[in-house]
């Protein structure tokens, strides 16, 4: 189920807001990656986590790191200019972009539509399958990385880059906000709790560009 979405229109999508569906998914992601840092840090599990895994993708091609760092500057490029101004569902100018109603830049007087239920469907289809391959793979190949490649992949693929791909190039919002919609958006409910938050997602990202830091390997 689609709909167009007008400058004036509240989003929803299955009744709900887009701030709910918002906290709904990048809950769900943060879950993924918070159980395997957790367990890492306290000796749990040997489930390699996101940042793990990253550094080994940099250990095996040295140009990965240029990549993740290329990433970084494009999502600060892309984020800086939301964070400065109050999250509202309505298509909207940001720093000169046309923002969809979700927060994503779309082409300039096109006619948004909103993805409906569906999106949702196969992101949690996609996140259950992510996982299940990750802990089979794990189990019968205790030092394989392929699990981890699958799961943060595919997270990475319907969570950021399918949604980005769809707004930019077919006019197309799925239906929950960016990361960065979402922490503006509990922002204004918990605004402690979206700084911290936030300066962990900084933390994360210089952890991920320049692995493994802070830790100093002599």
């Amino acid at each position: 189920m689609t709909e167009d979405v007008g400058p004036e229109a509240v989003a929803t999508t299955a009744g709900r807001s887009v701030e709910f569906w918002g906290y709904c998914m990048w809950g769900l992601a943060a879950l993924a990656i918070a159980v395997s840092e957790l367990a890492s840090v306290f000796g749990l599990a040997g489930w390699p986590t996101i940042s793990n895994t990253v550094g080994h993708l940099e250990t095996q091609h040295s140009f990965v790191r240029l990549i993740v760092v290329s990433v970084i500057v494009l999502l600060a490029y892309y984020a800086v200019p939301q964070l400065t101004v109050a999250p509202e569902p309505v298509v909207r100018q940001v720093a000169g972009r046309t923002i969809t109603v979700n927060g994503r830049v779309t082409k300039t007087d096109s006619v948004i539509t909103l993805l409906g239920a569906g999106y949702l469907t196969a992101a949690f289809a996609t996140y259950a399958f992510g996982v299940l391959f990750a802990i089979t793979d794990r189990g019968m190949h205790p030092h394989s990385y392929l699990g981890a490649y699958v799961l943060y992949g595919l997270i990475a693929l319907m969570w950021v880059i399918l949604p980005s791909v769809l707004a930019m190039v077919f006019s197309r919002d799925v239906p929950f906000p960016t990361l960065f919609r979402t922490i503006g958006y509990l922002e204004r409910r918990a605004h402690p709790v979206a700084a911290i938050l936030l300066a962990g997602l900084v933390v994360l990202l210089i952890h991920l560009a320049f692995y493994p830091w802070p830790r100093v390997e002599n």
